[in-house]
């Protein structure tokens, strides 16, 4: 297998587990209020791109990579080759406020939103992905970064969102301005009919830079990264998170209970009347016996906020959650 055969392998294993992520496995579930604050975040993302390319323009080196790059934000200002700003299309911003609109979200709405912590946070770790250090790999870091953070999981996002808008509001392809033409044009598996012009522009630049093993490394590395950073953007919007956010300000056992007639946690439906039980128990105890088993709820909450795995609220409040974090004791 060649060093770039090997970089596609990774990459179609980043993609499954793309889709495997509990918020993409209950996508077309959730409410229409729920799915209406996930696409007003996303809107951020969505504003930060031009700034995010622009860096890498400015600390690449590399003349092809930066040219594939340039042609890019053009395209999201609506320049093609030949046009002027007079004769350009719609801006990719002004198209995704049209489908946003189409769908019953008004400009005025998205323009007065604020973007969450996790949404920022999330921000903040894509733009590290730009390797600013000017060293001999920093440019296959950017751009194998790129290319999957920026074009192909946001292609893959796309094909949950482009079907569930049709579904709902009636957003065919032929009416989507922004999410249907850019799932067909970044998507990896493409045809003839349906190129992935942008994912495949930077093929050629990343098949010249793995020149060995080594650099292979690298690039896997860099793939990995971009993963990371693109998924974690997600984790706010699955029921776990919204559990832990609660149970941050009103207990464990109320937030829980709160989620559990319609939230599977770690594969199980949760049963009110444990985390009842289990509350009333822990309100019969004296103070220092109660911090014992809250300190466990929190150190479980911290350890699901630490790696996103859902696995540590599937005994949150419980009498076996605490055993998880103490076994028989302190």
């Amino acid at each position: 297998m060649s060093l770039i055969h090997k970089l596609d392998a990774r990459e179609n294993e980043l993609i499954e587990r793309f889709h495997r992520h509990p918020f993409f496995r209950g996508f077309g579930q959730q409410s229409d209020a729920s799915l209406r604050d996930y696409l007003v975040q996303k809107w951020f993302l969505s504003t930060w791109f031009i700034p995010w390319y622009d860096k890498a323009i400015s600390t690449i080196r590399d003349l092809g990579a930066r040219d594939v790059l340039r042609e890019i934000v053009f395209e999201e200002f609506g320049i093609s080759e030949g046009q002027t700003p007079a004769t350009a299309s719609p801006t990719h911003r002004e198209d995704l406020l049209a489908d946003l609109a189409f769908i019953g979200i008004p400009q005025w709405y998205v323009l007065n939103a604020k973007p969450t912590k996790e949404t920022i946070h999330a921000r903040n770790r894509l733009e590290a992905l730009v390797d600013t250090s000017r060293t001999e790999d920093s440019d296959l870091r950017t751009m194998v970064a790129l290319r999957v953070a920026g074009e192909i999981l946001v292609a893959e996002e796309y094909r949950h969102v482009v079907p569930e808008l049709e579904r709902r509001y009636g957003l065919t392809r032929g009416k989507s301005r922004f999410y249907a033409p850019h799932f067909y044009h970044d998507r990896k598996d493409r045809t003839a009919e349906t190129e992935g012009q942008h994912t495949e522009s930077f093929v050629e630049v990343i098949n010249r830079m793995i020149t060995d093993d080594h650099k292979l490394d690298i690039a896997l590395e860099s793939a990995q990264q971009a993963y990371d950073a693109r998924i974690s953007i997600f984790d706010q919007f699955t029921a776990g998170h919204r559990i832990a956010r609660v149970a941050r300000h009103v207990g464990v056992a109320a937030a829980v209970a709160a989620f559990a007639v319609t939230v599977g946690v770690a594969g199980r439906v949760l049963q009110p009347t444990e985390h009842e039980a289990y509350a009333r128990f822990v309100a019969s105890l004296p103070p220092t016996a109660r911090a014992f088993y809250a300190d466990a709820d929190r150190r479980l909450l911290d350890q699901y906020e630490a790696t996103g795995d859902q696995r540590y609220l599937a005994n949150l409040g419980t009498l076996q959650g605490a055993r998880d974090i103490w076994g028989a004791g302190p």
